[in-house]
Order: structure tokens, then sequence, then C-alpha cells
């Protein structure tokens, strides 16, 4: 104990910035890590456990966090939340190092410990971190580190911080916009009428009240127009009648103006949709777009796949096409209702697609000019090959107003040689968070 009280005050006062490593990358030992939940100031920090995940004090979010990160590091054997939880609530900074190694090697049996204090200032989020390593039992290590952040991130940013500090050196970063240059010749487009010069010709119809192919500048001919300043009800009304076949986009209806929370662009959003486009697995593609907008937009690329899940039932608009009520369709012998699914699914395959995967492009940073984005998917690795059919997806939202697009394109990789292997997420096997929240 001498020696941890002596590694701790020479750490606190002439350490380096970042604090020691530790872990496996100070020792060859192996490391099983307890991160004890953070005490929060200013939050209570009792029957935490019990709480909706989304309510659980900060401090507690945060050691999730943490703990899922390391979680990802094969060299780490990181203590679940239940189990730590059970021997332990928060622990703060200021606790007793004797307590901590106590709760960490009897009860626990880890080597390496974190525990600390959370407090929230406005935006900005200070977290006051402490960790006994005793991976060297000859060499126990102790570091303590302040970190912060004022970002709508906070939390991540953190996370990332303490894990890097344990581990002595950077986290891996996911592929970010811009991280690879665009090629300059892309051949032909998969998609057909990316520019919108045919109309709607390979996309779906214009609605004529949210969606709309209008005539743009001399320099971009002709564009897609959408609105998102809509009153929600009477507009999901209308589409939901389009899709019934009993209304006509050349007769729209007069759908109120509203920019308020409880308008189309607060809640749904409006999603503008190509038609499908075939897949090829171990593909890598590049998506591109011509945007101008006051703020959030997206172009998503969704993957399809058939299943017989699918094959349940009827669409509405199918039901609605045979002149069905879904009673009536139920009343039918099962046989019968058979026999119309399948029917049905060989007339409209579409209807029977579901999502099995999907990537965007972020394209909220026009700031009311036209601009260019393009970026590569998926971002590592090539398409998934359960992946079918492609769709593209352009997706305006918040704040209420008028988006323009234009050039919306998927290409092939130009400097993709051979299939790619998919890359699986980083973390196997992502906890139940709301098992998690029991």
């Amino acid at each position: 104990m001498a020696a941890l009280v002596a590694c701790c005050a020479c750490a606190g006062a002439a350490g380096p910035a970042t604090g020691p490593a530790t872990g496996p990358a100070a020792s060859n030992l192996k490391a099983y890590v307890v991160v004890f939940d953070f005490h929060t100031e200013g939050e209570t920090n009792a029957g935490a456990s019990a709480d909706p995940l989304s309510k659980r004090p900060l401090g507690v979010q945060l050691a999730d966090s943490v703990r899922l990160r390391l979680g990802r590091h094969k060299d780490y054997e990181v203590i679940d939340r239940l189990t730590t939880e059970e021997h332990s609530g928060a622990l703060p900074a200021s606790t007793d190092m004797a307590k901590v190694i106590k709760l960490m090697t009897d009860p626990l049996g880890a080597n390496v410990g974190l525990y600390g204090t959370v407090d929230r200032d406005g935006q900005r989020v200070r977290a006051e971190i402490r960790c006994i390593d005793l991976t060297d039992p000859k060499r126990p290590a102790v570091w303590q580190k302040t970190f912060s952040d004022d970002t709508e991130r906070a939390r991540g940013v953190i996370a990332t911080e303490i894990v890097q500090a344990l581990r002595g050196k950077g986290e891996w970063a996911p592929p970010q916009y811009g991280d690879e240059v665009e090629p300059k010749n892309f051949g032909k487009p998969l998609n057909r009428n990316g520019d919108f010069e045919s109309g709607a010709d390979g996309w779906e119809k214009p609605d004529n009240v949210s969606t709309f192919i209008v005539d743009g500048p001399k320099e971009r001919g002709r564009m897609l127009r959408v609105r998102t300043d809509l009153a929600r009800d009477p507009w999901l009304e209308y589409k939901r009648a389009i899709r019934l076949g009993k209304a006509d986009p050349a007769r729209p209806p007069e759908v109120p103006r509203d920019t308020s929370y409880g308008s189309v662009a607060g809640l749904e959003g409006v999603h503008y949709r190509s038609d499908f486009l075939k897949a090829t697995p171990g593909q890598r593609y590049w998506l591109v777009a011509d945007h101008s907008g006051p703020g959030g937009a997206k172009v998503f690329v969704k993957g399809f796949r058939r299943t017989e899940h699918a094959l349940d039932g009827l669409p509405e608009s199918s039901l609605a096409e045979l002149g069905m009520t879904p009673e009536q369709f139920a009343d039918m012998p099962e046989q019968k209702r058979r026999e119309l699914i399948i029917a049905d699914a060989r007339k409209n395959p579409e209807r029977y697609l579901r999502e099995c995967y999907r990537w965007y492009l972020n394209c909220d940073k026009s700031h009311g000019r036209w601009t260019h984005f393009a970026a590569p998917f998926p971002p590592r690795g090539g398409l998934p090959e359960y992946v079918e059919f492609l769709q593209i997806q352009v997706y305006s939202y918040w704040p209420p107003g008028v988006y323009l697009w234009d050039g919306v394109h998927v290409y092939k990789d130009p400097n993709q040689k051979a299939p790619l292997p998919e890359e699986k997420p980083r973390t196997p096997n992502p906890p139940d968070r709301r098992a998690a929240a029991k």
C-alpha cells in the first residue's frame, strides 16, 4: 500500500499529462478491468440501475460508455455493469484507495479499476477519473486525470479519452467524410436520371406538395425541390391516399404551412425515393449529391432483401388495388390468402422487400449555398452478401423550409480491382440495452 500511495503522489505532482500507460500496454499480464459507476455531482446515484437507461445519472452513463469501448479491445476483460453494481454503487474520485482495492481484488477479481466524479456546468461536462493498476504487483501504478468537453457528444468524447489514457495510445477512429479523395472519373452512374433532367424517370412520382421536379438556374437545369414546412396530419393523410390510389398528384390538395416542432420537418421529414438498383455483394460504391438547403439533409442508401417473413400478409396498397379490406382478407381460408400473397409478390415484388442495410451521406453543411458532397460506402470493406437491392432516399427535415437537390448519383468505386469482404462491427454482440435498463 505504501508503494501505491507513493506512486499516486508522484503521478499527481509530476506525472505526464496523459498519465502513465497501464494494463497490457505496460506489462505482459492480462488486465481484468472493473469500471465502477462514476459519481455524479448534483444527481442522486441511488437506485440508478432500476431507472430507464436514459434517466440514469450522467456518471453511470459515462461508465457504461467506457466499458463498451474497452470491451472492443481483446487484451482487456471488462467486468459487466450488473456484476459491478452487485458489489458497489458509484465511487467518487475521493474514495479511499484501500476501499477500492479491496473491492477490486476480493469480490470482483480485477487488477485494473476506474472510478471518479462527473459534473456538468451548462454545456460543459467534466470528469475527474482515477485509475488503479495492479497488473504488475511489483510495480503498481495509480494515475488521476481530469477530462472535459462541451460538445453535443461530450460523453463519447470523454469516454474515448479515458480509454486512450488507460491504454497509453490513441483509439481507432471510424472513416470520416473527406478521408478519401473523390475520383475524377466515375464512369456511368448506376441510377437513372440523378440530375432530374428527365423529370421523375428513375424516381417515385413527386407528390407536388412536399416534392417537386422544377426548373432551376440555367447552370442547373431541372432539379428536385423539397418542402418540409407543412402541417403533418393533412400531409400524412394525402400521402396515404396516394398509396391507396385515392389521390392524384396532378391535383394536389392545399396543405397548410407549419413551422412548429409538430410539423413534417420536426417529426417525419420528407423522403424521396429512387427505383431499386441491383446490388453486388463485395462491391464498394460512391454516392455523390449537390444540395442547397437551410439545415438537416441526408441522402440515404438503403439495402433490401427478399425474405419469407415478408410473405405473411398483403400490404395495404395491394389490398386497396384488390378492393378488399383487412377484415375480408383475414376471413378467407388460409390457402386462398396464401395464393393471393404469392400472386401479388410476383406482380409487385418491391412491396415484399425488407430493409437490411443503410448508410447515409450527411449534407447538412450547405448553409443555403449549392455544395457538392461525395463519400464511399460501405466505409470499410465491401457490401454485405445478403444485400440484394439498393435504393437511394433523399431526405430533408429540420428546420422547416425548402431544400434543393441535384446530381444525386451512385457509382461503382473506380479504384476497386476485386470484390472486398464485409467488415463486421468492431463490437461483437452489442449489449441488449433493454435488458441493461432493467
